[in-house]
């Protein structure tokens, strides 16, 4: 659900009845709003603690349809990714949606519940954004599938609703335009998951920052190879994707990259920071960092100057220290984590700088990201940097 509507919603005080008690809690001790993971995370004993206290709350009123969502998503995140529990997570949330089909059958939560957990049947998408037009997890959810189906202009409605929904941090915005201005002119830039994609996408279709790259979602192109193909021809690049491995997403990343490079060596390259490492473990060599993006094979002799050349003078980076009201948002600590890609860049700098002879620079750059270091109380990169930069 929108952030804006959730931060008001948790001033609000809801008493539990002695159904509480059973559950070890606390009969005063509120439910508090669960975001998508786009928006925030927290831990697995967060969210089953919170999956307690939300089915509490459809007891006391099983026609509560922000219960049903907050238990819905308390769920699947308490369960997510536990090693041996698959079937367990899949069973429960069969059930959750199968008691909400019962209780509130009309309702929009309903319909986007069953879009989203079983991604099948575009109608019921339809239809919650009939009931709620203005809930801007539908729009997410919509861009994707404008996205995956080539409708552009579709996409741009959604993206555009998204943007002025206000949902998105303004420090993911900044990150995002921060990847998409490292990439160079015409390039494939591959991205990672929610936040460094509909960001990105928003970027390029509403504000027509960085059109000129193609932004491929590794999730998207490993498990959808006619989107690739489309995406590809979009660019002008043939290349027989039927022949990448569908097995692992690193034999198909890297097998990927090098034909393309190979077949059409003046496309430039890209994977964003924010890619799994282990998807490009195999052929770590043969990437540069240049500014907030890795790059495949540039020129040796080439690579810290243009490193430099895009940190010093195209990053927009005083939201760094001055990104209004995002302090209030509820991705806050999401993009203090966010933030800590910049570590690796300013560090690099700081060492070709202080590699030059340029040691009050190379400081400025290495406190940069000791401050980041700090906010994002990461103890272990605080202390690498330290060592550093002593």
């Amino acid at each position: 659900m929108a952030p804006n509507r959730h931060l008001c919603l948790n001033l609000l005080l809801i008493i539990f009845t002695t159904s509480s008690f059973a559950c070890g809690q606390s009969p005063h001790e509120s439910p508090q709003r669960i975001y998508r993971y786009c928006y925030s995370v927290q831990s697995k004993e967060w969210y089953k603690k919170q999956e307690i206290l939300w089915k509490n709350e459809i007891g006391i009123n099983p026609q509560n349809e922000d219960a049903w969502y907050n238990y819905f998503f308390a769920a699947r995140y308490g369960w997510a990714n536990v090693e041996g529990q698959t079937e367990t997570r899949e069973a429960l949330l069969d059930s959750i949606y199968s008691e909400m089909g019962k209780a509130i059958p009309d309702s929009w939560v309903y319909h986007y519940i069953h879009y989203y957990n079983y991604g099948t049947d575009f109608s019921r998408l339809e239809k919650a954004y009939g009931i709620h037009p203005g809930e801007p997890d539908l729009y997410w959810e919509f861009m994707k599938e404008y996205e995956m189906t080539g409708n552009k202009e579709k996409k741009k409605e959604f993206c555009t609703k998204l943007y002025r929904s206000k949902a998105i941090s303004p420090g993911i915005l900044n990150f995002n335009y921060n990847m998409l201005i490292s990439a160079q002119e015409n390039a494939i830039l591959i991205v990672n998951g929610d936040n460094d994609t509909y960001p990105a996408w928003i970027l390029q279709v509403v504000k027509e920052v960085r059109e000129d790259i193609l932004i491929l979602n590794i999730h998207a192109i490993f498990g959808n190879r006619s989107y690739l193909q489309s995406k590809l021809r979009e660019k002008g690049i043939e290349f027989h994707v039927s022949d990448l491995s569908d097995v692992q997403i690193p034999s198909f990343l890297e097998r990927f990259i090098r034909g393309i490079h190979q077949k059409y060596p003046h496309i430039p390259i890209h994977l964003a920071r924010t890619l799994h490492q282990g998807y490009y473990a195999n052929f770590r060599d043969d990437l540069s960092l240049t500014g907030l993006v890795y790059t495949f094979r540039v020129d040796p002799s080439d690579k810290d100057a243009l490193h430099q050349d895009i940190v010093e003078n195209k990053l927009r980076l005083d939201y760094l220290d001055h990104d209004w009201y995002s302090d209030v948002h509820v991705s806050e600590p999401l993009v203090k984590q966010l933030n800590l890609h910049y570590v690796e860049p300013f560090v690099k700098l700081a060492d070709y700088l202080n590699s030059q002879g340029n040691i009050a620079s190379a400081r400025k750059w290495s406190l940069k990201a000791l401050i980041l270091a700090q906010r994002a109380d990461d103890q272990s990169l605080i202390q690498k940097i330290q060592s550093r930069f002593k």
